[in-house]
């Protein structure tokens, strides 16, 4: 019987510890595909390309001044102003003669370009409905700066965003407006805000380019499996040309970001379980139990004896701390189970048997079950909810006492 368990054992522990290798390399790839494809040019037209004189008019008041460079599809702008007035440095930017560059929409399309003539010949000649992707990043890698600037687009709406760090890739995308072939797109800069005043004095970098679409909203009429084909080959070509930079802090980050994010799911079920676990045991309070003897006079008169029960809302809050630990501790934790994994190959572990791969399987597929069915509720796929709400308590309920036995049985 012995030798039986610590066979089973060193199995579990060998699968599991098989499963959570691939979920690092899974990790891995999607953190390689999301960095690359942030990089990645495709189709926009980035402000900086074709940068010339006639692309920028700067105005200033005030005593400011204002240098820049441009650096890839970026502009280092360096200013220095007296604060007087937000507006003191005004930037206006010019898209020269726009136009829409089919070529990686027909490297994305490969042989399928012939079946799409149409829509491609559409979006070379316009019109098109265009907007702006922009962000303004200072010099730090974690900007502390609370500095607001101001950025409008050709249709002349403001939009006033904080200054972000030097490392980010995400952009502000403005709202859509009109854009005819060969038009010029100008857009404008102000390094401060109304509300916030001037910006401090220094390096600031400005990327922003111009997006066109489709002037009806129309998209390329593709099935499933050929838009899983162009993005499956767009990822291929972004990882291929950006690669993985190990000595990267932001690749990193979106590693722990990703494997935080990716591990809440592996995780799930075990960990709401014992979320509930704490919470009822900090209901029931810390089990000090309070005896009171009453004496008048010196003699014994009687004797009162109190529980210290817990509080709800207290319970709550300490709960939601505990899981929320458990959440950002994900990667820690992987990493303990690894090596927890490859001891336990060697050496028996009679705990495991504890261990129900089926009810936490059944356990998380109910919760995400859960989380469709109410989300269609209240939105609206009410029968799809209904029907995702109702298998997914099924399925929590048949995980509690799968898990709940499993335990008992070897607990």
């Amino acid at each position: 019987m012995k030798g039986k368990v610590i066979i089973v054992s060193r199995t579990k522990h060998l699968v599991i510890l098989v499963f959570r290798l691939l979920f690092l390399v899974l990790v891995c790839a999607i953190t390689m595909v999301m960095l690359s494809m942030q990089t990645y040019k495709t189709d926009q037209i980035p402000i900086a390309k074709n940068f010339g004189e006639k692309s920028i008019d700067i105005f200033t008041e005030n005593g400011a001044t204002v240098t820049y460079e441009i650096v890839g599809d970026e502009i280092v702008f360096d200013i220095n102003q007296s604060g007087e007035s937000f507006d003191d440095i005004m930037v206006f930017l010019t898209f020269d003669k726009a136009n829409y560059d089919t070529s990686f929409m027909r490297s994305m399309l490969g042989d399928n370009a012939k079946e799409y003539e149409e829509y491609i010949s559409q979006m070379e000649n316009g019109p098109w409905l265009g907007h702006c992707n922009f962000v303004l990043k200072g010099e730090s890698f974690f900007t502390t700066s609370k500095g607001q600037y101001t950025f409008a687009d050709a249709a002349l709406t403001e939009y006033v965003e904080g200054i972000s760090s030097s490392k980010a890739n995400t952009t502000v995308t403005t709202e859509s407006f009109d854009v005819k072939k060969d038009e010029a797109i100008m857009v404008a800069l102000v390094f401060g805000s109304e509300a916030g005043g001037a910006l401090e004095n220094g390096k600031y970098t400005l990327k922003a380019d111009l997006k066109l679409l489709h002037p009806e909203g129309k998209q390329l009429d593709m099935n499933f499996y050929e838009k899983a084909g162009v993005f499956l080959k767009f990822a291929a070509q972004a990882v291929s040309e950006a690669g993985f930079g190990i000595f990267n802090v932001t690749n990193w980050l979106t590693f722990y970001g990703v494997l935080v994010i990716l591990g809440w799911f592996i995780y799930l079920w075990r960990d709401i379980r014992s979320m509930a676990k704490i919470f009822c045991a900090l209901l029931e309070g810390d089990g000090t139990t309070v005896i009171v003897k009453v004496y008048i006079n010196g003699i014994f008169s009687e004797e009162y004896t109190t529980t210290n029960g817990g509080n709800i809302a207290f319970a709550l809050i300490i709960t939601l701390i505990c899981y929320l630990i458990f959440i950002i501790t994900t990667p820690i934790r992987m990493l303990i189970h690894i090596v927890r994994d490859i001891i336990y190959l060697i050496k028996e572990d009679y705990e495991i048997e504890g261990f129900s791969f089926l009810g936490n399987i059944l356990g998380s597929a109910g919760i995400y079950s859960l989380i469709v069915g109410i989300t269609g509720l209240f939105g609206a796929g009410v029968l799809i909810g209904g029907i995702a709400t109702a298998i997914g308590i099924v399925l929590c309920i048949a995980a509690h006492f799968i898990c709940k036995h499993r335990e008992e049985e070897y607990g």
